[in-house]
């Protein structure tokens, strides 16, 4: 099979730069899933993006599709036929649908009857023929939010297209998509390259857009280019940027001809907090923020030019004057902030609407407020502090730094309640009730600040599912799964036993008759438990132990099912059956309690809270199995009381063998039947003690 490279590039307008990476790795995946269902092979495909242009080459590409062999079943041979074998209208009919006279029909025999039947082998088609419908279907399938229109055509894109170039070896392979017709022109940087550059092969694309056109074809070179130039430029302050992968992804798709240049602005500015000026510089100029190696900010910063200018001093001295007035906006909105304390601005709370029928953050702030004020006695922590701490929670949001850089809420008002002199305590939970940000972020450190968290989180929960805003598949816009991970979170991470249930009804209770979903508390309850098992998994815990520990009490007593409704103590549980687990006995214990399970489930009477009678045990492993379950019954309950669930369950491993002989020895199912009833007692006993930590009937057997 004869292959070539392939060349596609799409040329536009300014491309999105937040999104142009993921409109590239759609753009090829989507290709790559046409060439295969094409049954077209090739070598390797190279992305490439920049601002104005989406493309890819592809090596070793098919020049066609391999032979198809075509059958196509007709009528039976009964209805094909005459008694002469002479071919009926239904035969003549599908010969000639098939282009073929009845001659050409082959006969099949099948396990169903036999047919006449059509075979053929077509060749395959040419990329030439396939390669403009695969590119076109790619294209409808990026995840372009919103379409553009231009000119006076019905067509759409991202943005406004120029040229399309579709190259196969030599050779341009002709179509018209989005309204153009295919060449192999493309053109340079807007500003460095006047002149449209023919592209001859595939393999010149990338060499001859560098050379003539001045533009960095390939995003992971230009983005390297940026992180290196950017390095050496701070490697004498003996600095670092500021600068994660988004915000350099973002740099790398606005320019083509990357040069990094090194700025400053005036000591000033750094009286300012730091969060703010981190801000302003990346998200209104996205330049980079420089830090020393103690992580204290520096008055200067690299920005990234899309130009090699002839003069750099007149560019940075441009980037300058832009900067120099985004910071002194900052530095006024910061100011004029601190000739209000926070206290004053929450009477503003009720001009905010939180939730149209959940009330304004005012209304927020009062129903957080109380129920920190019941988590803090609860942990036996300052409830004052707690209180006064929700009362300002929402307050920076009324200011202005926060109005321009909504990411620095609670950031700010940590600065502001430092500068009215709050206490330290308050100041970090005004910034930590935000806390985690986002997946694998810090937790809060101070417990105020973890109160404040959980408070205004279960708030939010309780109210969104009280007026039935519930998550749906992967539709999620009020963020409900982040918010109850960020309460299991704390709760388990900082080991707070705060009971999950009883928290989730007292926010019921402040949000009075505003909610209408009378089963909120329940549901609530239940998705927060998705969320624990989830955490759990994430964690490597097996799926058998997070059953097992599922209930507080097995599924199947007679006494009604309840959550665990602590996560600390699902936790503590977790950890002990996992390994108990792994213990030699454990497999041999969970048999039994299946088999213990087998025979009281089929039993119409409760024997749960029964006492036993001594004197019905005949047999000497009946009486060594109760004098054990005597023993270790009520020391088992105070190791539970106490979570301590590994040594108990531990100590549970010395029961294998009189279980075991237990179950050798005795016929549980006497004719007798106080003896019977006697039996199943103790088993019900057993059971009762095994299911103290977990159901351990759930582990595996084998």
């Amino acid at each position: 099979m004869k292959t070539n490279d392939f060349l596609f590039e799409i040329l536009t307008e300014e491309l999105p730069p937040k999104n142009l990476l993921k409109l590239s790795n759609s753009l090829v995946d989507q290709v790559r899933k046409g060439l295969a269902a094409q049954n077209l092979n090739f070598a390797s495909i190279q992305p490439f993006a920049t601002p104005r242009r989406l493309a890819f080459l592809i090596t070793e590409l098919d020049e066609q599709q391999p032979e198809q062999q075509i059958e196509k079943k007709g009528p039976s041979l009964s209805a094909a036929f005459d008694t002469n074998e002479i071919p009926t209208n239904a035969c003549i009919g599908f010969a000639k649908s098939c282009g073929v006279s009845p001659k050409a029909l082959e006969k099949l025999h099948t396990e169903k009857g036999s047919f006449v039947v059509f075979k053929n082998t077509v060749p395959g088609k040419t990329v030439s023929e396939l390669l403009p419908n695969i590119i076109e279907e790619a294209l409808k399938k990026l995840p372009i939010a919103k379409l553009m229109r231009w000119g006076d055509q019905d067509i759409a894109f991202v943005r406004p297209v120029h040229s399309i170039l579709m190259l196969y070896g030599k050779k341009v392979i002709p179509a018209t998509i989005l309204g153009l017709e295919t060449s192999n022109t493309t053109r340079g940087h807007r500003f460095l390259c006047r002149t449209p550059l023919a592209i001859h092969e595939p393999k010149d694309y990338e060499h001859t857009l560098k050379k003539k056109g001045y533009v960095i074809a390939d995003f992971a070179k230009r983005k390297e280019i940026i992180v290196n130039e950017s390095k050496q430029l701070v490697k004498k302050f003996d600095a670092h940027i500021v600068a994660d992968e988004a915000l350099i992804n973002e740099v790398t798709a606005i320019v083509e001809w990357p040069v990094a240049l090194l700025a400053s602005f005036p000591e000033r500015f750094l009286k300012i907090p730091h969060e703010a000026l981190i801000s302003s510089i990346q998200k209104h100029q996205k330049c980079f923020p420089m830090t020393d190696r103690d992580g204290k900010l520096l008055n200067h910063f690299i920005t990234i030019s899309n130009i090699e200018s002839k003069d750099p001093k007149q560019v940075i001295a441009g980037n300058e004057r832009v900067m120099n007035a985004r910071l002194s906006d900052a530095a006024f909105f910061y100011y004029e902030d601190l000739k209000h304390p926070l206290s004053r601005l929450r009477e503003k709370l009720q001009t905010v609407i939180f939730q149209t029928q959940l009330g304004s953050l005012a209304d927020k702030t009062q129903r957080v407020s109380q129920l920190a004020r019941i988590i803090a006695q609860t942990l036996q922590a300052d409830e004052n502090t707690a209180h006064k701490a929700a009362e300002l929670s929402k307050c920076d949001l009324m200011t202005q730094m926060v109005e321009e850089f909504p990411e620095l809420q609670g950031v700010m008002g940590k600065y502001y309640a430092q500068h009215e002199k709050l206490s330290d305590e308050i100041a970090c939970a005004l910034d930590e009730q935000y806390m985690p940000r986002h997946a694998g972020d810090d937790l809060p450190k101070t417990i105020t600040g973890q109160i404040l968290g959980i408070a205004d989180r279960i708030d939010t929960l309780v109210g969104l599912f009280g007026i039935n805003k519930i998550p749906t598949g992967d539709k999620d816009p009020f963020a409900l799964r982040r918010a109850a991970l960020s309460v299991l979170r704390i709760l388990i991470e900082h080991q707070l036993p705060l009971d999950l249930m009883k928290l989730l009804q007292q926010a019921k209770l402040f949000y009075g008759t505003r909610l209408i979903n009378q089963e909120v508390v329940e549901q609530t309850f239940e998705f927060m438990i998705e969320r624990l098992k989830s955490y759990a998994i994430d964690f490597h815990f097996n799926k058998d132990a997070l059953q097992a520990c599922e209930f507080t009490v097995p599924q199947f007593m007679a006494v009604a099912a309840k959550r665990i409704p602590q996560p600390l103590d699902f936790q503590y549980r977790l950890v002990a059956v996992e390994k108990f687990s792994k213990l030699p006995e454990a497999k041999a214990l969970a048999a039994a309690n299946k088999r213990v399970n087998n025979i009281l489930q089929k039993q119409t009477d409760d024997f749960s809270g029964k006492a036993l009678n001594e004197s019905l045990l005949v047999e000497p492993a009946e009486k060594a199995l109760a004098k054990l379950l005597s023993e270790r019954l009520e020391e088992a309950k105070q190791s539970c009381e106490e979570k301590k669930y590994e040594p108990l369950l531990r100590d549970l491993a010395a029961l294998k063998e009189p279980v075991d002989r237990f179950f050798n020895d005795v016929m549980v199912m006497t004719n007798n039947e106080a003896v019977r009833k006697n039996r199943l007692t103790l088993l019900t006993q057993l059971r009762e003690l095994f299911s103290l930590v977990a159901d351990i009937s759930l582990l595996p057997v084998e």
